[in-house]
């Protein structure tokens, strides 16, 4: 008996080996066609790496560069930097549809949301109902809500981070700056009252802090769908964080809680804000909840990101930050510029800010993780045949640095190109690849776009005007991580007031 069920045993686990070979080979032969080192084809372990060590962008750009616009980047893995090719699959009557890598960024194990949801019938339903909000159907308040979160950075800097002479060297800390306006903004444009991180000058409650803290594991999650099965179970769950919490994000999932139980108690009382248009709209109350925390989580972190760069990138060419501030002071000096804060249809008409903006942007795209998308039928990418079910992701850094768009100097900083370009056919082609990092024209389009350009050209202007910037060291001027978004740190910049 007791050879007989070793016999049984060896059986069992020769049927398990054979079955994972089989598989394995089953796997590498469908994609065989397709570039790409061969060692990438039979792991998932490249793609981990690169994205637990917050190296992915950089390590997608460096794939597309040596194997070309259709790699192959994992078993059913395509990373693809064809921005035509990329346009199309993105398109909304393609029927591609996002990847289950999405569904990482599920806060809720059990609940789709904007970010994860992949059924496009789901992602419409819920993109209809939350679109009033950020367009601001029957809100007047934004843009005057946005200027005090400006006034409050302007106030911030002027107290504690102007270097001059007597006061000696006080760098200021970009990566946490302009992250706590931005919170404070999109907080306020929001729920109407902002969180505070601006008047206290720290991430109180370390709500910011355990957020980028799980970047890491959200996005390493989608590459293991077993994974999140297994978040579903009761006894996972039960670890993750919960509403009122005493600090992390526990802390903030009951701040959010609490606004928005406070407004269903109270729906007599209508507050012009997004919360309010998500109430009034066919979420259940669970969803909105969830929404809430997703524009707070999407609209922070890359506002923040392109300002950071941007402010970097004019720090570091000189020629730029001279022309912007040139600008800025026409526009004073003409009256055309409101006071304490221009309006944005003033900024608007402000060609050169602008270029600064699309080219920071350019440059370094908030967004630039692989943003897997996934089609139910066999397609054709590049002159490639893509089967049915497999993943495709994009390289931004890639297609934004793309010298047949953007001419030979496209990994240079150069805002002139936007108003310096005469052919109406080229600039076409550079803005729509540029606007591709808020995924402009396509399904996934970024709500948050109008919002993120406003508060942009306000805040930009109004720092141009008062201050010049330098990187507090140049030979080290940050470091970062990157999972999909930049986590910065030590990004210390030296403010000094202009002599105007």
């Amino acid at each position: 008996m007791a050879v007989l069920n070793g016999l049984v045993l060896v059986g069992v686990l020769a049927s398990f080996v054979l079955y994972n070979l089989a598989s394995r080979i089953k796997t590498y032969l469908h994609l065989r066609h397709i570039p790409g080192p061969a060692r990438l084809a039979l792991s998932r372990s490249w793609l981990f790496k690169q994205t637990v060590t917050g190296k992915i962008p950089h390590a997608l750009a460096d794939m597309a560069s040596e194997y070309g616009p259709l790699v192959r980047v994992g078993p059913n893995w395509l990373l693809c930097s064809d921005i035509n090719e990329i346009r199309r699959m993105w398109s909304v009557h393609s029927g591609w549809h996002r990847d289950v890598w999405y569904t990482g960024f599920r806060f809720d194990p059990a609940s789709d949301n904007i970010l994860t949801a992949n059924d496009n019938k789901v992602h419409h339903r819920i993109r209809t109902a939350v679109l009033p909000g950020y367009n601001a159907k029957g809100i007047t308040t934004q843009e005057g809500v946005i200027d005090a979160q400006v006034g409050k950075l302007l106030d911030l800097i002027e107290r504690k981070y102007v270097s001059s002479k007597e006061t000696g060297i006080r760098p200021m800390d970009m990566a946490r700056k302009f992250l706590y306006f931005t919170q404070d903004a999109t907080s306020a444009l929001g729920f109407t009252t902002p969180f505070g991180y601006l008047d206290a000058d720290e991430d109180f409650n370390n709500t910011i802090s355990t957020l980028e803290g799980m970047l890491p594991t959200v996005n390493s999650v989608g590459l293991y769908p077993g994974i999140i099965a297994l978040m579903n179970t009761p006894l996972v769950k039960s670890l993750l964080p919960k509403p009122h919490d005493n600090n992390g994000m526990g802390k903030l999932l009951g701040l959010i809680k609490d606004r928005v139980d406070a407004r269903y108690e109270n729906k007599a009382k209508k507050e012009e804000d997004i919360l309010q248009r998500f109430v009034d709209s066919n979420l259940s109350q669970k969803e909105v909840e969830a929404e809430v925390l997703i524009m707070l989580f999407g609209g922070t972190d890359t506002t923040a990101t392109a300002l950071r760069m941007t402010v970097f990138y004019l720090s570091t060419t000189p020629s730029a930050h001279r022309a912007l501030q040139a600008e800025i002071d026409g526009a004073v000096k003409s009256g055309k510029a409101s006071r304490p804060v221009i309006a944005d249809s003033e900024a608007l008409e402000l060609d050169y800010l602008n270029a600064v903006i699309k080219e920071g942007l350019r440059m370094w795209p908030p967004i630039s993780g692989m943003q897997l998308k996934c089609s139910d039928k066999d397609d054709v990418i590049c002159g490639y045949k893509v089967p049915a079910g497999t993943a495709v992701g994009i390289s931004e850094f890639t297609v934004m640095r793309d010298k047949s768009i953007f001419g030979e100097d496209a990994d240079r900083f150069n805002p002139g190109r936007w108003v310096e370009e005469k052919d109406p056919k080229k600039l076409k082609e550079m803005e729509m690849t540029q606007g591709m990092v808020f995924a402009s024209g396509t399904r996934w389009e970024c709500l948050g776009k109008r919002l993120a350009y406003t508060e942009m050209r306000k805040v930009l202007f109004e720092l141009f005007l008062r201050y010049d910037f330098a990187m507090t060291d140049p030979a080290k001027p940050f470091e970062f991580w990157n999972y999909g978004a930049t986590l910065h740190e030590h990004m210390n910049v030296t403010i000094t007031k202009r002599d105007i």
